[in-house]
């Protein structure tokens, strides 16, 4: 390799480090993130089994007031069947009472339904509140863990990017930019080596996804100290010495 490929493939090695921090990191920070969707997933299911809570109340009051009327009507039927002047009359009476009392016992049996459904949606808003409270405190160790790996590898990252400022300068622009461009897609691998396939027949491949070259590209990572780019995956072709 001449001297640009050279650095390059020392700057190659310092990003695939830094890759590998990143992904590390990242990694961390998507179990955060997994943690923070299950709070959110629990915290709106909470707030759902509260407003159905709400909903079961507001019809139990409604039922309630039902009841309560029908108590007030039999009272007054009670005082009519005493003052009732004929047989008629007073079976007229009798027969609204049983049927007011028929449908006070119907309120009365939707009531005790809705008080147990309210009971049951409290305790499902319970178990959610307590799967919430188990992945918040699984999110506060996973950021600790995420903090703890920053704070371990600050002075390598550090080191790291000083490094890539040193090979970066003797650098051209364009050829840089092509470099991190690159890298960035394949995680720091930027560069591949040209592989031997059958040196015979003229076959070769890219080393970084084992497809083949032409003839024109491994002359090129030969004679010329620049870049030459696998047509498949993009990397820098380089022919190691």
């Amino acid at each position: 390799m001449g001297v640009t490929l050279e650095a390059l493939h020392s700057l190659q090695e310092v990003e695939r480090q830094l890759a590998e921090i990143r992904n590390k990191a990242d990694g961390k920070r998507r179990q955060v993130r997994i943690h923070q969707r299950v709070i959110e997933k629990q915290s709106a299911l909470i707030e759902s089994k509260q407003r159905d809570v709400q909903v079961c109340q507001m019809e139990i009051d409604r039922v309630d007031l039902d009841v309560k009327t029908k108590e007030v009507t039999l009272a007054k039927h009670r005082e009519a069947l005493n003052t009732a002047k004929t047989n008629k009359e007073y079976a007229a009476i009798l027969t609204s009472i049983n049927t007011e009392k028929a449908d006070s016992t119907k309120s009365e049996s939707r009531q005790l339904e809705l008080m147990a459904n309210v009971d049951a949606l409290r305790a499902e808003g319970d178990q959610h509140e307590a799967e919430r409270a188990k992945a918040e405190q699984k999110k506060e160790e996973a950021e600790a863990k995420l903090k703890s790996y920053l704070d371990k590898v600050a002075p390598d990252v550090k080191r790291l990017e000083g490094e890539r400022t040193v090979v970066a300068e003797g650098l051209a622009p364009s050829m840089l930019e092509t470099f991190t461009r690159v890298a960035e897609r394949h995680d720091g691998e930027a560069m591949a080596e040209v592989i031997v396939v059958n040196a015979k027949r003229g076959d070769y491949a890219c080393g970084g996804c084992n497809l083949g070259l032409t003839l024109q590209q491994v002359i090129g990572c030969k004679e010329r100290d620049d870049l030459v780019l696998c047509g498949t995956c993009g990397r820098i072709l380089y022919i190691a010495s």
